[in-house]
């Protein structure tokens, strides 16, 4: 048995485990960062958000990779997307969790410094578009739904969030308190956009190839 075969890194333990992980970053930003100041909450929101990143990328370039680079690695990938697309959705949870822990502990901030009423409909968007995303990853309620509107809804979605948090990490990149992450995360969200691009001109190629156009 290979190591991407064990049963810790497949499935629902695979989620338990990055929850965990997460978790226990948490924990140790609260401890470390803490709440006492809007500035300090806001760190911690910035964190949950560096902790849910990676996994947003890695589900919207599995389906690519398997197209691209078939093998061990992209079969595991694509065999735990969901899983791996959930772990994205409790990391980002964490940030509603600081988000309300900003508001009530320092509401002021959060409007004058941090968001415009825009700024937060739309965040509240977001959430909704994540729910959606979650609850429709269990299969009771994927059942119920017709296969081509769960698709559109999951295409929509991954394309939201990949959208939202790779401009979101360049917008800060290009600023004047740009950190390393910021530039780590902007070039990974560029990457994995040029492996979709990628994997569909070579599925485009394919089917013209196919039907002789």
């Amino acid at each position: 048995m290979t190591l991407l075969q064990h049963r810790w890194l497949n499935g629902w333990p695979l989620f338990f485990l990055i929850a965990t992980l997460t978790l226990v970053a948490m924990i140790v930003g609260v401890l470390l960062i803490g709440t006492s100041t809007p500035e300090a909450t806001v760190a911690l929101i910035r964190l949950s958000v560096q902790l849910a990143s990676p996994w947003i990328f890695i589900a919207f370039v599995t389906s690519p990779l398997v197209k691209l680079y078939p093998g061990p690695l992209s079969r595991w990938l694509a065999r735990n997307r969901r899983y791996t697309g959930l772990s994205f959705a409790a990391g980002f949870g964490w940030q509603a969790v600081c988000i309300i822990a900003l508001l009530i502990l320092h509401p002021p901030y959060y409007g004058e410094e941090l968001h415009s009423a825009i700024d937060l409909f739309l965040r509240l968007v977001s959430y909704v578009v994540l729910i959606a995303l979650t609850v429709t990853s269990f299969f009771p309620v994927r059942r119920r739904m017709r296969n081509e509107h769960w698709r559109w809804l999951h295409f929509v979605g991954i394309w939201y969030f990949w959208a939202s948090i790779w401009v979101s990490y360049t917008e800060q990149a290009l600023s004047n308190e740009a950190k390393t992450i910021d530039f780590v995360y902007s070039a990974l969200g560029l990457l994995v956009l040029f492996i979709r691009i990628a994997a569909y001109i070579k599925t485009r190629f394919s089917v013209e190839k196919s039907t002789g156009r």
